[in-house]
């Protein structure tokens, strides 16, 4: 038999494995190689060849399959990258109009490309924003990120009243489902009731009641109002109509 064959690596793909420990990090989970790969879109076998090579730079603390964390320098150039894909996927939906659902993949190509000055004028061209079109947080110049206090829809008891903050699964289909339900933004969102024993929520949006699996409201960030919230969440509201049916809906566990 032939020995495995080391996968070659790129810029994109060391930038990509560095997000994606970013994203992990920022939402409270842990960047493991398995996370890591599918959102590089690489196998794990490359995943770990990169993040062996990060940690050589000084980029992660370790690059052990369960847990891998940034160094301060590792966290800065994670930043970076993350505000190119970020300011990506607004200039895409809110300059030349693509759909909610289809801009991460393309800000997937595009992030890597950007020099400093093509990303400091799409910053001024599209007034500094401070979030992603899925309300994502995008880092400042200087690296820092704004986080506001939110949990995920699973976590909130009945009878609260929340807003959406984030989403943070971009899978196309999986975005394009939330919209058909207005799940966006900036929504209200009540919760009603949540079912025993990892069972569904039953959520009121708008005029419409939804049951949703725990792994849906899992990939929802949310916040209670405030005066903060409140501002960011007419800030980053979508224009335009996404229709969601009267009834309940539901989405399997």
């Amino acid at each position: 038999m032939h020995p495995a064959r080391t996968p070659a690596l790129t810029d994109e793909m060391l930038e990509d494995c560095l997000q994606a420990v970013h994203r992990l990090q920022g939402q409270g989970r842990t960047a493991d190689l398995k996370e890591v790969a599918a959102f590089a879109r690489i196998t794990p076998a490359a995943a770990s060849h990169v993040l062996g090579e990060l940690q050589a730079r000084g980029l992660v603390q370790n690059g052990t399959p369960d847990n891998v964390t940034l160094t301060d320098e590792g966290r800065r150039q994670a930043a970076g990258v993350l505000r190119r894909h970020r300011l990506s996927e607004r200039l895409f939906a809110d300059i030349l109009g693509l759909p909610w659902d289809r801009v991460h993949d393309e800000a997937m190509r595009l992030e890597h490309a950007l020099t400093p000055e093509a990303e400091a004028r799409i910053a001024i061209l599209l007034n500094h924003p401070e979030t992603c079109p899925h309300g994502g947080p995008i880092p400042a110049a200087d690296g820092s990120v704004a986080t506001p206090p939110t949990r995920t829809l699973d976590q909130v008891p009945p009878g609260t009243r929340v807003w959406i903050q984030q989403i943070m699964e971009e899978e196309a289909t999986f975005l394009r489902y939330l919209a058909s339900l207005g799940l966006l933004p900036g929504a209200e969102v009540q919760v009603e009731e949540v079912a025993p024993f990892g069972g569904p929520l039953l959520v009121q949006a708008g005029d419409a009641r939804y049951a949703l699996g725990r792994d849906v409201a899992a990939s929802i960030l949310v916040q209670e109002e405030s005066g903060t919230a409140r501002m960011r969440r007419i800030r980053t509201r979508r224009r335009g109509r996404h229709g969601a049916g009267p009834g309940v809906t539901t989405r399997g566990n």
